[in-house]
């Protein structure tokens, strides 16, 4: 996908913004992305956390399919310790790519857009689902780092 530099360049990502819990608490949020290619896979291994007295620590790994040629949609899964096993799919439209997905018994279910703003910086925005419960949502700048 000519242009969108985040899963497509390996790297660093940092991160930093908001996290809100599920009763829409407010706290600052930190952490980090890194991108690795691999002929038959990718690989996102991304983490977050709080800057709260109690902080929240949240780490996910990716294995993503390396999207086809011509193809602006590919399938993702990754391995959360809280939530388990989560299957997913992103979705390249113009400067953003979209991210659905759920977990393997069909219990939570998410949403993530992370938008081009440059070449070394994103948007990322998300929310994640408890059934009709809101779980979690975040607003995060990332940066490429290295």
């Amino acid at each position: 996908m000519a242009g969108h530099t985040f899963l497509f360049r390996e790297g660093i990502w940092r991160a930093e913004g908001e996290f809100l819990d599920g009763t829409g608490s407010r706290s600052e949020v930190e952490g980090r992305a890194q991108v690795r290619h691999y002929p038959d896979r990718w690989v996102l291994e991304s983490e977050m956390r709080t800057r709260a007295a109690k902080p929240i620590e949240q780490r996910s790994v990716y294995e993503i399919v390396p999207f086809p040629p011509g193809n602006i949609a590919t399938a993702w899964t990754s391995q959360n310790a809280a939530l388990g096993t989560l299957r997913g799919r992103f979705l390249v439209v113009g400067d953003t790519i979209l991210s659905v997905y759920e977990s393997a018994t069909g219990r939570y279910r998410g949403y993530e857009s992370v938008l081009q703003r440059e070449e070394r910086r994103c948007a990322a925005r998300g929310a994640l689902f408890d059934g009709a419960k809101l779980l979690s949502a975040w607003a995060v700048e990332l940066t490429l780092s290295a």
